[in-house]
């Protein structure tokens, strides 16, 4: 399928560029130039597996999730799915969120899923609950924002420790399968990893193998916003 046939189609998800951030190079960090995530970079970075990497993202919960909240006040596009590493994080986000009476669920021990307008949240592991409900929505889900202050979480595998025990518990896979399962003509919703971590810092071709992606984007942390009104790259 040619873009000229997926871009129509994405326009619904992505009817205006709502997020932005200052590319930059991965060792050097020089300002390349500045990007948004609208329908034409959705469709390039789905289907080539391109992911943003937003790393030095020094904010604090409060402020990321103002961040957050501007996605969730447009009525437009889709559904947004903000991943914590951590249960904790979840519920600090939750304590925080500047629209409780739109919120439906809370974060428990067994279950950190819960859902605002257009921003929904779940750790990796919780994932499913949210599955069914993005799928009925409309349109669609637009991305998954992976919140990992530590950029721990790509670590975080099954298989065999050096003590020998067995760990069945694949955090990032349930990142990949959760995407998959939106795939559409060999195009999925972009992942965006934001950590406090520098890219330099960070072997990011592991990271992006974690993830099923082919290589990331470097976007300035500093830089990262999310906007209520459409924003253009001037």
């Amino acid at each position: 399928m040619t873009p000229t046939l997926i871009i129509p189609r994405l326009s619904l998800l992505y009817p205006t560029a709502r997020i932005r951030g200052r590319r930059i190079s991965r060792m050097e960090e020089q300002t390349l130039c500045w990007i948004v995530l609208d329908a034409v970079a959705a469709d390039e970075m789905g289907r080539e597996h391109v992911g943003w990497f937003v790393g030095n993202h020094s904010d604090s919960v409060t402020r990321t999730v103002e961040k957050f909240g501007r996605l969730d006040a447009n009525p437009d596009g889709g559904v947004w799915i903000v991943v914590p590493h951590s249960r904790e994080l979840a519920s600090e986000l939750f304590a925080c969120w500047p629209y409780p009476e739109h919120v439906v669920g809370q974060p428990s021990g067994d279950n950190s899923a819960w859902r605002s307008r257009k921003v929904w949240f779940a750790i990796p592991e919780d994932l499913k609950h949210l599955l069914p409900l993005v799928r009925a929505s409309s349109p669609g889900l637009a991305g998954v924002i992976l919140l990992d202050p530590p950029c721990m979480l790509h670590l975080n595998r099954g298989g065999t420790d050096a003590t020998g025990k067995l760990h069945r518990n694949d955090r990032p896979q349930h990142v990949v399968n959760f995407r998959a399962a939106f795939n559409s003509d060999e195009w999925q919703p972009p992942l965006l990893l934001v950590t406090t971590r520098p890219a330099k810092a960070i072997d990011t071709q592991v990271v992006a193998r974690a993830y099923c992606l082919n290589s990331f984007r470097f976007v300035d942390g500093s830089s990262f916003a999310c906007w209520e009104e459409p924003i253009n790259n001037d």
